[in-house]
């Protein structure tokens, strides 16, 4: 008799935590819309809300303030920053809801997905307050956990972002670097992007030191010249190329003749990033050279970039361009119609 009172007891509780598990379920689903609406009457009106008031309303909304419904308004705070939707107010949400100590909760969780979310969500949110937190992962056994702790240090940290720059031991994938870029768009706008240079010259990871050159130019970093000049020496072409290409990205037109004299001894991916540097500079001075090197060039695809770059190189580049047209039969001047009319097949 105890026994079957028991599990009777047992099945009414389990049934009784599902029923409100699943009625709350069903409260924050139909909530998201609420809350959507209590955030943009708070971030972007000219309503002055307290911290309590805000917790009252979101309180209300979600019935129980608890990680599953802090999930859903850091969903929608990450949504409204992916958007570029700019409020002073966030920091106001995030306090009054305690959502530094949800995301501190995020990162001890055993789920690892749970820590992944949180390394982004502290990311997006710019909650800059995780240094040790994301430190202590960055030494994790996980691979997936230790190399996302890694990259959200550099966005996150304001003590040395850049120091596992030199604990890179492997070629960065295309996922490494659509990250990294977004870390350091963060240092940008927090006017600390200065020790690119450093790590330029510092590693010895090709893979890192090629990204590194490419985001210089990407951001514009001035006053590392000397080091991409060093760069042109390198042992690795790519190294080369993408120094050779930031050259022309920040526009350093002192380097075009000695790019040129450089451009025969070459290898091809460093000589095409010749001459899209060259077309960069546009100083009127190197058309002769394209067009030499158009004549002597034997590779398709390199013919059509020099072409490109003859036709938009100043006014005296069209009339060149129009010149050779006038001048050549055959494949290359069905190269030139397709750089005139990319709707004309050259392959």
């Amino acid at each position: 008799m105890f026994f079957i009172l028991a599990t009777l007891a047992l099945i009414i509780t389990i049934y009784t935590i599902r029923r409100r598990h699943n009625r709350l379920q069903k409260i924050l689903e139909n909530s998201v819309p609420e809350i959507v609406k209590l955030f943009e009457d708070i971030l972007f009106t000219d309503k002055n809300y307290s911290e309590q008031e805000i917790f009252t309303k979101f309180e209300d909304i979600v019935e129980e303030v608890n990680r599953e419904s802090l999930d859903i308004a850091v969903t929608v705070l990450v949504n409204f920053k992916n958007e570029d939707r700019e409020s002073e107010k966030y920091q106001l949400i995030i306090n009054a809801l305690g959502i530094v100590e949800h995301l501190e909760n995020k990162f001890d969780s055993r789920s690892n997905s749970e820590k992944m979310d949180a390394f982004q969500e502290a990311f997006v949110l710019d909650l800059n307050k995780f240094d040790a937190k994301v430190l202590r992962y960055a030494y994790s056994r996980n691979q997936q956990i230790r190399s996302e702790a890694r990259n959200s240090y550099l966005a996150l940290s304001n003590n040395d972002p850049y120091r596992f720059f030199d604990e890179f031991d492997r070629s960065l994938s295309k996922w490494d670097e659509i990250e990294l870029m977004q870390y350091l768009r963060l240092q940008k706008d927090r006017g600390n992007l200065e020790g690119l240079g450093k790590w330029i010259n510092y590693s010895e990871n090709d893979s890192l030191v090629v990204f590194l050159i490419k985001m210089v130019g990407y951001f514009k970093q001035r006053g590392i010249d000397e080091i991409l000049m060093e760069k042109l020496e390198d042992g690795s072409e790519l190294v080369r190329a993408a120094a050779i290409s930031t050259l022309g990205e920040l526009g350093i037109k002192e380097t075009e003749q000695t790019l040129i004299d450089r451009y025969f001894t070459e290898p091809e991916i460093c000589q095409v990033a010749i001459v899209k540097a060259i077309k960069k500079f546009n100083t009127g001075k190197s058309l002769n050279f394209l067009q030499e090197i158009f004549f002597e060039s034997n590779n398709t695809d390199t013919k059509k970039i020099i072409a490109e770059s003859i036709l938009n190189y100043s006014y005296e580049g069209k009339i060149a361009f129009q010149n050779l047209k006038n001048s050549l039969s055959g494949f290359d001047l069905l190269i030139l119609q397709h750089v005139e009319t990319p709707l004309i097949k050259y392959k």
